[in-house]
C-alpha cells in the first residue's frame, strides 16, 4: 500500500474514521433537510428513496473515495478499481458457477441462522427491528411501476453494489491487508460486512457473501468481479420482487431437496475453477 504522505496504516484507518463520521453527518443532515422540505415527510416511498441514496452515499460511496484520493499515491490501486489485462476464461466459467451455486448456499444458511437461534426474549427483540426493516423495504417494493423499478434499481442495486464494495472490499479490506494476511483480512472485513447491515437473523448469508465477495477481488485482482457480483445479488432479489407482487421471498424453499445439492455442488466448482484459474 502505497501512501502520499507515508502514513501508518493505523493513521490511514484513524483518517477514514474521520471521512466516515463527517460524510455520514453531512448527507444524512441533508437527506433530512430534502425530506422535510420537499416531501414533508421522511416516512413516504419518495422520501425513503431518497433518504436510502443518501445514506448509502454518504456512509459507503463517498468516504472510501476520500481516502484513497486522499491519502494513496495511486488510489485506483488501492481501491483495486483498475482492469486486469484479461481473465482466464475458466476463472469466467468458475465465476458463472459461483454466483449460481451462491443462491443455493445463502439458501441453506439462512436456514442454518434461523435454527440456530434460541427462542428468547432477545432473539424476539432482534426479529421485531428486522421485521421493521423488512416493513421499510416492504413500502419501497409495494406497487412497483417501470419507474420505480428503474429507481429501485439505483437505489437497491447499483448504489450498494458499488458503495459497499468500495467500503468493504475496496478500502477495509486493503486496509487490513496491510497489517494481516489476505484470508484474514477478507474474514475480518466479511465480518463488518455482515454486522453492517444490522440484520442479525440474515447475519450467516451476508457473511458468507462478504467471504466470497472479498476472494473474488483477491484472486480476480480487480474489485470489478465482486462489484458485478453484488450487482447480480441484489438484482436477482428486485426482479423476484417485482415479479412476484413486491414481496421479497425470504422462505427456505430449496434447502434439503436433490436440487439444494446440486446448487451447492456448482458452487463448490465454481470456487475450484475460481481459485485454480486466477489471474
Amino acid at each position: 500500500m502505497n501512501n502520499h504522505h507515508s502514513w501508518s496504516p493505523g493513521r490511514i484507518a484513524l483518517a477514514f474514521i474521520f471521512i466516515i463520521l463527517i460524510s455520514t453527518f453531512l448527507f444524512g443532515a441533508l437527506g433530512l433537510l430534502l425530506a422535510t422540505q420537499v416531501f414533508q415527510a421522511t416516512t413516504s416511498p419518495e422520501a425513503i428513496r431518497m433518504l436510502q441514496a443518501l445514506n448509502s452515499l454518504g456512509l459507503f460511496l463517498v468516504p472510501p473515495l476520500v481516502l484513497a484520493y486522499w491519502t494513496q499515491s495511486d488510489p485506483k490501486s488501492f481501491l483495486g478499481l483498475n482492469f486486469p489485462s484479461s481473465i482466464p476464461t475458466l476463472q469466467v466459467l468458475g465465476l458463472i458457477c459461483l454466483c449460481i451455486g451462491a443462491f443455493f448456499v445463502i439458501d441453506a444458511l439462512s436456514f442454518v441462522n434461523t435454527a440456530i437461534l434460541p427462542e428468547t426474549a432477545w432473539v424476539a427483540n432482534l426479529k421485531a427491528q428486522e421485521n421493521l426493516v423488512q416493513n421499510t423495504i416492504g413500502q419501497l417494493l409495494a406497487n412497483m411501476t417501470p419507474w420505480t423499478l428503474v429507481l429501485n434499481t439505483l437505489i437497491m442495486v447499483l448504489i450498494p453494489a458499488l458503495g459497499e464494495e468500495l467500503f468493504f472490499r475496496g478500502s477495509v479490506q486493503s486496509l487490513l491487508s496491510a497489517r494481516f494476511t489476505s484470508h484474514t483480512a477478507i474474514l475480518i472485513a466479511a465480518l463488518f460486512f455482515g454486522a453492517g447491515h444490522m440484520q442479525p437473523l440474515s447475519f450467516l448469508p451476508i457473511f458468507f457473501m462478504g467471504i466470497i465477495f472479498g476472494y473474488a477481488r483477491l484472486w480476480t485482482g480487480t474489485l470489478w468481479v465482486p462489484i458485478a457480483l453484488h450487482f447480480i445479488n441484489n438484482g436477482y432479489a428486485l426482479a423476484s420482487a417485482y415479479l412476484n407482487e413486491g414481496v421479497l421471498n425470504t422462505e427456505n424453499t430449496m434447502v434439503g431437496s436433490p436440487i439444494s445439492f446440486l446448487g451447492i455442488g456448482v458452487f463448490v466448482i465454481g470456487l475450484w475453477l475460481t481459485r485454480k484459474h486466477q489471474a
